[in-house]
């Protein structure tokens, strides 16, 4: 069984995660595990006006964030003499189009000494970002969407997923079909996307990970298996598992029934820490 997670969320600094760095590490160690990565949020963009008291985790300034994410880091790297456990740094990256986003990114992350990136989406959005919402936090905004936009908004997820995995940026992406944890893009007029998104991880052969943490919200992992089960057809693209984990208790958590499910497909081509990588 894979005994090690790259993608684990701590609290330092008012991550979203439920425990400090220390203890979600002692776990993995205690689990036996060979390495753990951990891999908190980065969430930059100029259009974000959340709260800075409500939401720490959000940036509208690629300054101030890379003052946040170097004493993140330096949390860790002191961590590091402390554990017999093999300790990766790494960040979870929710991914932007435009060419202003991009050029501040790859600006921001020549600054970070991190060992990979994880690719993400965690937003609808409309075309030219006015609208701009973590699906999280869909049902708490006042004026919520109608239907139709949020069909849009929900393609447009898919498609900037398609430009994530083509940036190249990225060691691996993370929950492909996330948005479908909140009953959206479920559908099949959302299969040709989920289709091509496919089709771009075959063509670069860019790792994605099973994310664990689906089995405890909606029964299955993501992405759903019949999009693992298309890719087994070719094997080109590596998979990893992940468990998402937040909390201590989810580190691990239900690598069995992946491991199952990839023996059942006969997926043969797994990720492993050789491959970990960071792209600028």
């Amino acid at each position: 069984m894979q005994n090690f997670t790259l993608h684990t969320h701590n609290n330092e600094l008012r991550f979203d995660g439920y425990a400090d760095a220390k203890t979600m590490i002692q776990k993995a160690q205690d689990l036996n595990f060979q390495t753990i990565g951990v891999s908190n949020h980065v969430l930059v963009n100029q259009s974000f006006n959340f709260s800075p008291v409500d939401e720490p985790m959000y940036f509208n300034d690629f300054n101030k964030a890379t003052s946040a994410y170097l004493k993140h880091i330096e949390i860790l790297e002191n961590l590091k003499q402390e554990f017999k456990i093999d300790i990766k740094i790494g960040f979870e990256c929710d991914f932007f189009t435009s060419k202003d986003w991009r050029n501040s990114f790859e600006k921001m992350i020549q600054q970070l000494p991190v060992d990979y990136l994880i690719g993400s989406n965690h937003f609808l959005k409309s075309q030219d970002e006015s609208f701009l919402c973590n699906i999280y936090h869909l049902k708490k905004i006042p004026n919520r969407p109608n239907d139709e936009d949020i069909h849009l908004y929900t393609i447009n997820h898919f498609k900037n997923i398609i430009e994530c995995i083509k940036s190249g940026y990225f060691t691996f992406i993370a929950h492909l079909d996330y948005c479908t944890i909140f009953n959206l893009g479920n559908d099949s007029r959302y299969d040709v996307y989920k289709q091509e998104i496919i089709e771009i991880l075959e063509k670069t052969k860019t790792p994605i990970e099973i994310n664990t943490s689906g089995y405890d919200r909606i029964n299955r992992p993501h992405p759903a298996p019949w999009i693992i089960e298309e890719l087994s057809k070719s094997n080109l693209v590596p998979i990893l598992i992940s468990d998402d984990a937040h909390r201590p208790e989810s580190i691990g958590q239900h690598f069995e029934e992946a491991e199952k499910l990839l023996k059942n497909l006969n997926y043969t081509n797994r990720f492993n820490l050789n491959m970990l990588k960071k792209a600028f």
